[in-house]
């Protein structure tokens, strides 16, 4: 079992990092259009509407990392108030419905980043005319990620609600 959760673990974590790196071309595609905007008086058509693929890419991709490290926003006045048994106690409630959001999304994700595909889908009034289906498929991997990883944390909160000891 823990060599299961160390590998999905491994999975989150470079894929975290991987992604990682699409803040870097985010970046420069803005202030490449800043310059050429201002600097040249040549707006880019194309250069917005990227940054905004890579940005959407980024924001759901990024999930699976963020749940590794258990960054994601709590109500922690409440919450800390508990022992560390206590709030997987609590966790073995919320998890559920987790699992159920990130199940839809995987689902409805898969069905939309799919439909996107077959039809082509670009973004309707931009002349450059993008092709969404590679952001929109990012959602139902993103979601898959979360799944594993949510699995993985799951499975260590049950052992510490459980038996009060901390699963590596």
């Amino acid at each position: 079992m823990r060599q299961i959760l160390a590998i999905i673990d491994s999975v989150s974590e470079w894929s975290g990092r991987l992604i990682s790196v699409l803040i870097f071309f985010l970046a420069f595609f803005l202030l490449y259009d800043v310059i050429m905007r201002f600097a040249f008086n040549a707006p880019t058509i194309w250069c917005h509407e990227l940054a905004l693929h890579f940005f959407g890419a980024y924001a759901v991709l990024a999930g699976p990392y963020v749940l590794l490290h258990d960054e994601h926003v709590k109500i922690d006045l409440v919450y800390n108030i508990f022992s560390k048994r206590g709030r997987a106690i609590i966790d073995c409630f919320t998890y559920p419905l987790f699992f159920m959001f990130i199940g839809l999304l995987f689902w409805h994700g898969l069905h939309i980043g799919m439909r996107a595909f077959e039809l082509k889908q670009t973004v309707s009034p931009s002349p450059w005319a993008s092709p969404l289906w590679p952001v929109k498929l990012t959602v139902p991997l993103a979601a898959f990620l979360m799944l594993l990883q949510g699995l993985a944390q799951y499975i260590r909160t049950l052992n510490l609600a459980f038996t009060g000891k901390e699963l590596s």
